[in-house]
């Protein structure tokens, strides 16, 4: 007999799951309060520009994660290239830190100096110390310092003293401007469609009973219960997807998390980046993080053009906290799960997650269950 299976939220992990779990015959109900589906990946559209809330391309070194997409929806792959704004120096130049930029720069005698100075190893116990060990105090203060305060809403960063996510692969890139990861040289890809990924999570969920636009009043884990304010529904186990102290009713506290508010732009020329340039941070004083240009992504052709700024914020849950006492506070929910109920994705694991990784995640949790 078909185990019946909910599935809390219908974002990148929600959808991947009910199409393995459709694969093997399990009967699936999928909720999101959202109206659509894809999360954070569902393109929406102003002035007849598609557009993602956050700027979504694919980037895998695996190609079943590329694989998994392009049979659905063709993508097509690009170098991603992305530049910063240096109030200081008044110039724009690349980022990651690139090893040609550092020539061109006023104080280029001086972080020279210190990145003779850097030691061989980096045993720095902090956000701050482990990027200053990398690139010395005056590259880490242009590039890293304001943008992660901004960012995260702290005034040091040395109160993130969990440093695995800070310093990854080559802080200084040499050659090619081509974004690398720490996984090695990553491809770039993004789908073709002028609707993105959208029509990849309705393939997803063809086989599933979708529920879109409701809110999940109460989640009762030990008997396996969504109640909305229609119903109640039963299931053999449950796949979350949500955050998880809304999964469990703040039983460990409510976890911190971070925002962001996105305003999109139609500006009145063609292109603002040069051409294959993607995105633009600043790492200054300014409110906003960072702008995008998404027909740079999109490929979308118009005689105008649209940028979107992000500005943090405290509206939705899109980044988990990476200092350690709340990722220990996170932990004890997950450590309590109780049987059949599984916790996946960026919101369920409380980590920074890539479409990639949050494919993986159903995979894996697919052998388990």
């Amino acid at each position: 007999m078909s185990k019946k299976v909910i599935i809390l939220g219908a974002g990148v992990t929600g959808c991947a799951a009910a199409r393995e779990l459709a694969k093997r015959d399990c009967e699936v109900t999928l909720i999101d309060q959202n109206k659509y589906l894809g999360g954070g990946c569902h393109t929406f559209f102003w002035g007849g520009h598609p557009y993602t809330e956050g700027p979504r391309p694919l980037h895998v070194v695996n190609s079943k994660i590329y694989d998994y997409i392009n049979e659905i929806v063709p993508l097509r792959t690009f170098p991603l290239i992305l530049d910063t704004y240096i109030e200081r120096d008044k110039s724009f130049y690349s980022f990651p830190i690139h090893w040609d930029d550092i020539q061109k720069m006023p104080d280029r005698d001086l972080i020279l100096k210190e990145l003779e100075e850097t030691p061989k190893e980096n045993t720095a116990t902090n956000f701050e110390d482990g990027w200053i060990n990398a690139v010395g105090p005056t590259l880490y203060d242009k590039y890293i310092k304001t943008y992660n305060e901004k960012m995260w809403e702290v005034k040091d960063n040395k109160v993130f003293d969990d440093t695995s996510w800070s310093v990854k692969g080559r802080p200084i890139q040499r050659g090619d401007r081509t974004v690398e990861l720490e996984i090695g040289k990553p491809v770039h890809a993004y789908p073709i469609e002028e609707t993105g990924y959208n029509r990849f999570f309705e393939f997803c969920v063809k086989d599933a009973t979708v529920i879109l636009g409701k809110v999940i009043k109460k989640v009762d884990l030990e008997k396996k219960e969504v109640y909305l304010d229609d119903g109640i529904l039963h299931a053999d186990l449950i796949i979350s997807t949500i955050s998880l102290d809304d999964l469990m009713d703040n039983a460990y506290g409510k976890l911190k998390y971070y925002g962001r508010d996105f305003y999109p732009i139609v500006l009145p020329t063609e292109y603002i980046f040069e051409k294959g340039h993607h995105f633009l941070h600043y790492p200054n004083k300014e409110k906003y993080l960072r702008i995008v240009e998404y027909k740079q992504l999109t490929q979308h052709i118009s005689k105008d053009t649209l940028i979107v700024m992000e500005v943090p914020s405290a509206n939705g849950k899109l980044y988990a906290s990476q200092i350690r006492k709340d990722i220990d506070q996170a932990n004890q929910y997950l450590n309590n799960l109780p049987k059949d109920i599984y916790a996946v994705g960026r919101l369920g694991t409380y980590k920074y997650c890539s479409m990639g990784d949050c494919f993986e995640m159903v995979w894996d949790l697919m052998e388990r269950i």
